[in-house]
C-alpha cells in the first residue's frame, strides 16, 4: 500500500513539535505557563518539581498547587524543597491566588513589589529563606491579607508604615531578621484583629507605646532579643486575651507593671535579661494559668510574693542574677507541676523550706549564691526526678540527707561552699547517672566511700578543703569516665590507686 505523504506529514509534526515548544502543542492554560516559566528560572535539582508537566491541561493536580472549581490557582504552597532561586514575580495570570507558602526552599533575591497584584491573597509565608532588602510597602495594599510570615531571613530596612492598612490581620512574624530595625510605626495599632506579633530577634528598637493596649486580641508578643528600651505599659494589662509575652533580653527599665497580674489567660511571661527594677507584683499570683515565669538577670527587689502560691500550674520560676531578699515562700508547695526553680546569685536568707519535698515533679533545684542558713531539710528525698541539686555558696549546715543519694535520675550535685558537716553518705553509690559531685571548701569528715566507685559517669569529684580522711579507697578505679579530681586540702594518707593519670 502506498504512502500517503500527508499522513507522513503529519507524524513528523506529532514528533517535531514538542520538542521545539510545548507550549505549542498542548494546551497549558496560561497561569500553567506562568509557574513553569519560574520553575525554568530555579536552579535546584530537576526532580523538586517532576510533575509540574506541560502537557496537562491545567496545573491543578501539581505538586503544592491548589485550584478551585473553576480551575482558577488558588494556592501556591511548596515547603522544604531546594528550589534554589527568586519569589516568582510574573504574577499577572495568577490573580486568583489566596495563599503563597515558599518557605525553606532556598530563595534569595528580595520580596517582589509585584506581589501587590495578588488583591486576593490572605496568607503569605516566604520564612526560612535568604531573602534581602526591605519588606515593599506595596505589600500593605493587600488588604485581605491576614497572616504575614517572612521571618527567619536577610532583611533590612524597617516595618513599612502602611502597616496599619491591614486591618485584617492576624499574624505578623518577622523574627530571625538580624538587620530589620527601625520602630515599630503607630500604625500598627490599627491593625484591631492581630493575635500574633513576632519581631524578636531583630534590630527594631524604640519604646514599647501604651497604644499596645489597643489590640485587645493579641494573644502572642514576642519581642525577644531585639533593642527595645523603656518601660513595659501598664496598659499591657488591657490586652486580655494574651497568653504568651516574651520581652526578654531588651533594654527595658522600669517596674513589672502589676496589670499583667489582670492577664487571667497569661500562660508564659518571660521579662529576663533586661534592667527592670522595684519589687515582682505580687498580682502575677492571679495569672491561674502561668506555667512559665523568668524574670531573671534584672535589678528586682523585695521578696518572693507568697501569692506565687497560687500558681498551681507553674511548671518553671526563674528568678536568678536579681537583688531578691526575704524567705523562699513555703507557699511554692501548692505548685505541684513546678519543674524547676532558679533562684540563684541573690540574698534570699531563711532555711530552704521543708515543703518543698512535695514537689515531687521537681528535675532542678539551684540555690547557690544567697544567704540561706541551716540544714539540707531531709524531705527533699521524696523529689525523686532532681535531676541537677545546686546549694552551693550559702551558709548551709549539718549532715548531707541520705536521701538525696536515693535519685537514680540525678546528674549534678554541688554543695561547694558550706559549712555541711558529718560523713559522705556510702549510699552515694546509688547514684548511677552522677556526673558531677562537688562538696569542696565544708567541714566533711570521714573516708571517702568505697561506694564512689560504683558511679561510672562521673566526670568531676570535687572533695578539696574539707576534713576527709584515710586512704583513697582503690574503688574509685570504678570511676572510669573521671576527668576532674580534687581532693587537696584534706587529711587523705596514702597515694590515689593506680597512679592513674587520667585522675
Amino acid at each position: 500500500m502506498p504512502l500517503n505523504p500527508w499522513n507522513t506529514l503529519f507524524s513528523f509534526l506529532t514528533i517535531i513539535l514538542p520538542l521545539l515548544n510545548p507550549f505549542v502543542a498542548f494546551a497549558v492554560n496560561p497561569q500553567g505557563e506562568a509557574l513553569l516559566s519560574w520553575k525554568q528560572s530555579l536552579n535546584g535539582p530537576a526532580e523538586a518539581l517532576s510533575n509540574w508537566n506541560p502537557t496537562d491541561e491545567a496545573p491543578c493536580g501539581w505538586l503544592g498547587i491548589t485550584c478551585n472549581i473553576n480551575k482558577e490557582v488558588v494556592e501556591l504552597e511548596l515547603r522544604h524543597l531546594s528550589l534554589y532561586g527568586t519569589v516568582p514575580t510574573n504574577l499577572s495570570s495568577l490573580v486568583s491566588l489566596t495563599k503563597v507558602v515558599l518557605s525553606s526552599t532556598n530563595l534569595t533575591g528580595s520580596v517582589p513589589r509585584e506581589i501587590a497584584i495578588l488583591h486576593e491573597l490572605n496568607y503569605l509565608d516566604l520564612s526560612d529563606n535568604a531573602l534581602t532588602g526591605e519588606i515593599p510597602s506595596e505589600i500593605c495594599n493587600l488588604l485581605k491579607l491576614q497572616e504575614i510570615h517572612l521571618d527567619s531571613n536577610q532583611l533590612e530596612g524597617s516595618i513599612p508604615v502602611q502597616i496599619g492598612n491591614l486591618t485584617s490581620l492576624k499574624w505578623l512574624t518577622l523574627y530571625e531578621n538580624q538587620h530589620l530595625g527601625g520602630i515599630i510605626p503607630q500604625e500598627i495599632w490599627n491593625c484591631t484583629e492581630l493575635t500574633m506579633l513576632d519581631i524578636g530577634q531583630t534590630s527594631v528598637s524604640g519604646f514599647l507605646p501604651p497604644s499596645l493596649g489597643l489590640l485587645k486580641k493579641l494573644e502572642n508578643i514576642y519581642i525577644d532579643a531585639a533593642l527595645f528600651s523603656g518601660q513595659i505599659p501598664p496598659e499591657i494589662g488591657n490586652c486580655s486575651t494574651l497568653q504568651n509575652i516574651y520581652l526578654n533580653q531588651n533594654s527595658l527599665t522600669g517596674s513589672i507593671p502589676k496589670s499583667i497580674g489582670s492577664l487571667k489567660n497569661l500562660r508564659n511571661l518571660y521579662l529576663w535579661g533586661n534592667s527592670l527594677v522595684g519589687t515582682i507584683p505580687s498580682e502575677l499570683g492571679n495569672c491561674k494559668k502561668l506555667t512559665l515565669l523568668d524574670v531573671s538577670w534584672n535589678s528586682l527587689t523585695g521578696n518572693i510574693p507568697q501569692s506565687f502560691g497560687n500558681l498551681s500550674a507553674l511548671q518553671e520560676l526563674g528568678l536568678q542574677m536579681n537583688q531578691i531578699s526575704s524567705e523562699i515562700p513555703a507557699q511554692l508547695e501548692n505548685c505541684k507541676e513546678l519543674t524547676r526553680i532558679s533562684l540563684q546569685n541573690n540574698s534570699i536568707a531563711g532555711m530552704i523550706p521543708s515543703e518543698i519535698g512535695n514537689l515531687t515533679k521537681l528535675r532542678l533545684l539551684i540555690l547557690w549564691g544567697n544567704e540561706l542558713p541551716g540544714p539540707i531539710p531531709s524531705s527533699i528525698s521524696k523529689c525523686q526526678n532532681l535531676e541537677i541539686l545546686e546549694l552551693g555558696s550559702n551558709g548551709l549546715t549539718g549532715n548531707i540527707p541520705q536521701g538525696i543519694f536515693q535519685f537514680k535520675k540525678l546528674k549534678i550535685i554541688d554543695l561547694s561552699p558550706n559549712n555541711l558537716s558529718g560523713e559522705i553518705p556510702e549510699n552515694i553509690g546509688n547514684c548511677s547517672s552522677l556526673i558531677w559531685f562537688e562538696v569542696g571548701d565544708n567541714k566533711l569528715t570521714g573516708p571517702i566511700p568505697r561506694e564512689i566507685g560504683n558511679l561510672e559517669n562521673l566526670d568531676i569529684l570535687s572533695l578539696s578543703l574539707n576534713r576527709i580522711s584515710r586512704n583513697v579507697p582503690a574503688e574509685i578505679l570504678g570511676c572510669r569516665n573521671l576527668k576532674y579530681l580534687s581532693l587537696h586540702s584534706n587529711l587523705i594518707t596514702g597515694n590515689i590507686p593506680g597512679g592513674n593519670s587520667s585522675i
